[in-house]
C-alpha cells in the first residue's frame, strides 16, 4: 500500500506544494558550550519558555516550534564535531511525521534514492525515528512524536 498519491497534484493545486511526509519543522538542535549561558539568553533575554533536560540541554519554546540547545558531547553526531570543518554548531535538524507508518515509508523512499540511513527507523521512549544525512552531510532526523509515550 503506498502513502503517495496514485496522481502527481495539478499545478494549480496548492496541495502540489505539500509534501505526503513532511508535516512541519520539528525542531533545530543547535550545539553550545555553555548551558547556563544558553538559558539566560533563551529566557531572560528573548522571554521563551525554557525546560532543562537531561541537565546539558535545553528545549527551548518558540511559539509551537522547539529548538534544543545541547552541548557537544550530546551531539547525535559527536564524529562530526571533530570533523574536517572543525566545530560545527548544527547538531542535526528535523522534520515531524505525521504516523510512525510515514517515519518507515520515507526511509523506504530515501532508501531508493540512495540515501543512505544513518539511525534507524526505531521506536524510542518519544515516538519513532529515522536519521539520514541530506545530500550536503547535514544530519537530519524524521520523528513520529508520541508525547503520551515521552510522558512529556
Amino acid at each position: 500500500m503506498s502513502l503517495l498519491p496514485a496522481q502527481p497534484a495539478q499545478s494549480g493545486n496548492v496541495d502540489a506544494f505539500r509534501s505526503p511526509f513532511l508535516s512541519g519543522l520539528s525542531h533545530l538542535a543547535l550545539v553550545v558550550d555553555d548551558v547556563a549561558k544558553a538559558h539566560w539568553f533563551f529566557e531572560t533575554v528573548l522571554g521563551c519558555d525554557v525546560q532543562i533536560w537531561r541537565e546539558t540541554q535545553l528545549l527551548v519554546h518558540i511559539g509551537e516550534d522547539l529548538l534544543v540547545a545541547k552541548l557537544s558531547k550530546d551531539a547525535v553526531d559527536s564524529e562530526r564535531q571533530r570533523g574536517p570543518f572543525g566545530r560545527q554548531t548544527l547538531d542535526h535538524y528535523g522534520f515531524m511525521a505525521k504516523s510512525p507508518e510515514l517515519v518507515d515509508a520515507l526511509a523506504e523512499r530515501l532508501q531508493a534514492h540512495g540515501i543512505a540511513i544513518v539511525k534507524g527507523p526505531y521506536d524510542r521512549s518519544d515516538g519513532r525515528a529515522v536519521y539520514f544525512r541530506d545530500p550536503f552531510g547535514n544530519l537530519v532526523e524524521y520523528l513520529y512524536y508520541a508525547p503520551v509515550r515521552a510522558g512529556v
